[in-house]
């Protein structure tokens, strides 16, 4: 390619932050377009864009496929629309809503996430605050915040008290059980969602080199998983009744951890909870 004229740029690990932010130099002295498929590179440009700049076009979809629905973005217009505030925080809203790095909350869409972080002060603030923390104790406070807010609580409710609120609410009012995965998560789990999402948020926003080990993630068998929590999915009365005795690999509703929405564990009368694929035990490198 630069055999060719073509200038070229290389990014050591993810490329959506260089990509965005050259299209965004490119306007500074011309009108740009640039040609992409990914979400990210959408909130890059609405959150790094000069207003005053060039013209700055995102064109989307897979351009290389006849008859694919292409979807054209003016950045600064689009920013405009949405408000300068409210582009402040889409890395953040993105990252918490679900991206290719981070979980995405049952029953909580992209769409209403952004409308409720548009129409309620009490979201921005914690937004704020999120984004100006730099302690893992402020940013799992004002995390807890934001997604009790997303599943309707009132403020400062918190996670484990609206969770149990909806479950009481929901056993009133349903003749079936209660599916857990409906629930908002409780605060143990939220709260690593909280780093995972600070960190992506971060590295977005081109500002800190974080160690995502201390950021919601851990090494295990040398590649880095999310850490999910660090409480047990129930009481041990209840997860001492509950195991199976699988013969194969654990992997249908048939084994009774599976179908009650639990891994399997050392009560286990055959796998003992490690060698199934209803388990996530692994053995960090650190170990």
């Amino acid at each position: 390619m630069e055999e060719k004229g073509i200038k070229t740029k290389h990014a050591d690990a993810d490329a959506d932050v260089l990509i965005a932010l050259t299209a965004i130099e490119s306007a500074k002295t011309k009108a740009t377009v640039l040609l992409g498929e990914d979400t990210d590179l959408l909130v890059l440009l609405l959150h790094h864009a000069d207003v005053t700049s060039n013209s700055l076009i995102f064109k989307s979809g897979n351009v290389s496929k006849v008859n694919t629905h292409i979807k054209i973005w003016d950045i600064l217009k689009t920013k405009l629309l949405l408000g300068e505030e409210l582009c402040t925080f889409l890395p953040l809203i993105h990252a918490i809503s679900g991206c290719d790095t981070t979980s995405r909350m049952f029953g909580v869409s992209k769409a209403a996430t952004l409308k409720k972080f548009g129409e309620h002060d009490f979201l921005k603030t914690q937004a704020q605050l999120l984004c100006n923390a730099n302690a893992n104790d402020d940013v799992i406070s004002a995390g807890e915040n934001i997604i009790s807010s997303l599943y309707n609580g009132a403020p400062y409710e918190g996670l484990n008290v609206l969770r149990y609120r909806k479950f009481a609410a929901r056993v009133l009012t349903n003749k079936t059980c209660v599916q857990i995965h409906t629930l908002p998560p409780t605060s143990n789990a939220a709260s690593f969602h909280s780093q995972r999402a600070y960190l992506q948020m971060k590295m977005w926003m081109n500002k800190d080199n974080l160690n995502p080990c201390e950021w919601g993630w851990k090494v295990a068998n040398g590649n880095l998983v999310p850490v999910k929590c660090t409480m047990d999915a129930a009481p041990s009365k209840l997860l001492n009744i509950i195991r199976c005795n699988c013969k194969t690999n654990c992997d249908t509703k048939r084994c009774t951890c599976r179908k009650n929405g639990l891994e399997c564990s050392v009560a286990c009368g055959e796998c003992k909870g490690t060698g199934c694929t209803n388990s996530s035990k692994t053995v960090d490198m650190d170990d």
